[in-house]
């Protein structure tokens, strides 16, 4: 079987809407004026805090909604920052890592059977997915990264401590003697290295490096974001200097 990134897509299901970032409020609420002229309200599925993907005036790419009656008639896909697009919807990302992990793309998908989403493994607490393959289970957290600083793609963009809560549980895997990957895609295109954003979330960085330092896998996929698509393109190395 010849393995690679390339041909691990998604696809819009309808054409984007084009426009102009206005504000972002509510965390998950956005005012776009479209290149119609026409002012619309756009759901914003991403919880972060969007640091460096959301300048006002910024163009965006929005989604029509599928359900009419939902309160906002659009979804936001894209922005354009930095002469590239940037998908800032934290819904593809396991899409896609779960597609690449189907189609056993990279490594530690090799031998691939079968891919559980939202898998429980502690009370109150869940993994993005387990990937069963032939030499046993890998169980694997995604995060979407949106935030480049000076060519590094960076993750958090805000505290998170949910984030941290994920280091722990990948670790306590890993004592029990298990296979664990943190998985972070990266989707724009304007970065060459991955390291953890120390200056925003040092609690954050101090657990990715005892993560490392006790065999989590670090595993980093770019992504090529398009109006049409978002594919995974390379894995990115990690910053020297992290």
């Amino acid at each position: 079987m010849k393995r690679g990134l390339t041909g691990v897509c998604l696809e819009y299901e309808t054409p984007l809407i084009p426009g102009r970032l206005i504000r972002r409020y509510k965390r998950f609420l956005t005012d776009v004026k479209l290149d119609s002229g026409e002012k619309v309200l756009a759901h914003c599925p991403n919880s972060g805090s969007m640091l460096g993907c959301m300048e006002p005036g910024c163009k965006v790419m929005l989604s029509p909604a599928r359900d009419p009656k939902r309160r906002t008639a659009y979804t936001w896909e894209l922005s354009r920052m930095n002469g590239g697009w940037v998908g800032i919807n934290t819904m593809l990302p396991n899409r896609l890592a779960a597609l690449a992990a189907q189609r056993k793309v990279i490594k530690p998908f090799y031998g691939t059977r079968e891919v559980r989403r939202e898998v429980a493994v502690a009370p109150h607490t869940r993994l993005d997915m387990v990937v069963e393959r032939e030499r046993g289970p890998l169980y694997v957290e995604v995060k979407n990264v949106t935030l480049v600083v000076d060519g590094v793609a960076r993750f958090p963009d805000a505290v998170t401590a949910r984030g941290a809560k994920h280091l722990k549980t990948l670790m306590e895997l890993k004592a029990a003697g298990q296979e664990v990957a943190m998985l972070y895609l990266v989707q724009r295109g304007d970065a060459a290295s991955f390291g953890p954003a120390r200056d925003i979330d040092p609690v954050y960085a101090e657990l990715w490096d005892q993560a490392r330092a006790v065999g989590v896998e670090i595993l980093v996929l770019q992504a090529r974001v398009t109006p049409q698509r978002i594919c995974l393109e390379r894995r990115l190395p990690l910053f020297r200097g992290d």
